[in-house]
């Protein structure tokens, strides 16, 4: 039981900082300095200062990802953990099934 939760945490916290990362991209297309907003894993790795690995670790939700990893994260992309904790809140159950669906986990 304890591992079926923790897989949810996971997938809830990748879809979190996705939804995030798509607002930045949305974002980027809409202002000519574009290459100011964090909108890839790259840029992301680079502004909070950790491997592009574990960026994608946590994007994908593959691995438990430390609280200050995931806000590392956050802040890199320029939203606070209250952004975070919202969409993170408001995450349904379909959107998980669909996650796995789409991941194959």
């Amino acid at each position: 039981m304890k591992v079926q939760f923790e897989d949810i945490i996971k997938i809830k916290i990748a879809i979190s900082l996705r939804t995030l990362l798509k607002q930045n991209k949305e974002y980027s297309r809409k202002i000519e300095k574009s290459e100011e907003i964090t909108d890839s894993y790259d840029k992301i790795a680079i502004n909070a200062d950790i491997r592009k690995a574990t960026v994608t670790l946590a994007f994908n939700g593959v691995t438990r990802t430390a609280m200050t990893t995931i806000i590392l994260i956050v802040e890199a992309m320029g939203y606070t953990l209250q952004d975070f904790s919202k969409i993170y809140s408001e995450i349904t159950d379909k959107q998980i099934s669909d996650f796995r669906r789409e991941n194959n986990i």
